[in-house]
């Protein structure tokens, strides 16, 4: 990669509908669309980059979980990360060191939704987990924009991708949780779900 290519993916963060032959006039020097087809065609295909879209956690009103765990071996932790890599609440998991070796961070519609998710359906609940520490926030005040997938239910899951059944719960059948995002059971505002006219009231923040 180089500094054409970091000027080009720079010109797509600040605006990612820029067409290529607007991209191609800010470039130094200035470059054709076909050029920079070509150059955002390599950089896609090494997976240098990705396009896609963002929203902001804040207007969403976005309740965060911040959550640190250790493993009793990176085995445990490799397969926690490739278990939780498809659910639509996790924002990100990175390896870490020191006192613990991996850290997530999580996001829920409320705070009942939260303490559903730290004690039933997040990471901190798998088997070889030694210990974890977690703390609350609200949307993050940097980035102000973050890639989140609004519908994650169009992937025609019947089950969450941690292995959660939504309607055995305890906690979702008295309203505690409105369930994962990913599975037709979903009743909440922030994703999409079946129940559009649920009010946000009822949600406990």
């Amino acid at each position: 990669m180089d500094n054409t290519d970091k000027e080009l993916i720079s010109i797509l963060y600040d605006n990612g509908r820029a067409s290529l032959s607007e991209i191609g006039k800010k470039l130094k020097p200035k470059m054709s669309h076909v050029a920079v087809s070509k150059r955002l065609d390599k950089l896609r295909h090494t997976k240098v980059m990705k396009v896609t879209s963002a929203v902001n956690p804040e207007m969403l009103d976005m309740k965060m979980l911040f959550m640190a765990v250790e493993t009793e071996s990176m085995a445990v932790a490799d397969k926690i990360v490739a278990k939780y890599s498809k659910c639509p609440r996790v924002l990100m998991i990175a390896p870490v060191t020191g006192r613990y070796n991996l850290f997530a961070v999580m996001m829920a519609e409320d705070t009942w939704t939260l303490e559903s998710i730290i004690g039933i359906c997040s990471l901190r609940t798998e088997k070889g987990v030694r210990r974890s520490e977690t703390w609350f926030g609200n949307a993050p005040v940097v980035p102000s924009f973050m890639p989140i997938d609004l519908d994650p239910g169009a992937k025609g899951r019947s089950k969450s991708p941690c292995g959660q059944t939504c309607l055995t719960c305890k906690r979702y059948k008295i309203e505690k949780c409105v369930g994962c995002p990913a599975v037709p059971e979903y009743n909440g505002f922030l994703w999409k779900s079946k129940n559009t006219e649920r009010k946000r009231g009822k949600s406990k923040s």
